[in-house]
Order: structure tokens, then C-alpha cells, then sequence
């Protein structure tokens, strides 16, 4: 069995490099998603998702995790 060793900043700076990529490709389901409930007369649900997604990563930031 092999272990491998990361310093802590490098694991803190990949995973920060993942949760952006992740959010990125999570950032163009959303707009999708929202502008077919859009086009579909559900503005409300359109905007609380769009709302609900761009609130994510600014709490984890805010909350320093």
C-alpha cells in the first residue's frame, strides 16, 4: 500500500481548485435549469433557485470554511 503525504496547503489549495470547478460546471446547470423554468412561467422558481445558488459559496466564504 502506498501513502502519499500532502503539505496542508497544497490539500487546502486543491480543494479550493475543485469547489471552484465545481461550481463553475454547477454555474451552467443552474443557468439552464433556471431559464427553462423561466420559459416555462415558473419566474418564482426560476429566481429562488438562482437566488439559493448564488448565495452558496459566499456563506462558505463568509463563515471562513
Amino acid at each position: 500500500m502506498v501513502v502519499i503525504t500532502m503539505d496542508q496547503s497544497d490539500t487546502k489549495h486543491l480543494q479550493e481548485t475543485l469547489k471552484r470547478q465545481l461550481w463553475s460546471e454547477a454555474g451552467l446547470w443552474m443557468q439552464d435549469r433556471a431559464q427553462t423554468l423561466w420559459d416555462s412561467g415558473m419566474p418564482d422558481e426560476a429566481a429562488a433557485l438562482y437566488s439559493e445558488f448564488a448565495r452558496g459559496p459566499a456563506m462558505e466564504q463568509a463563515s471562513g470554511t
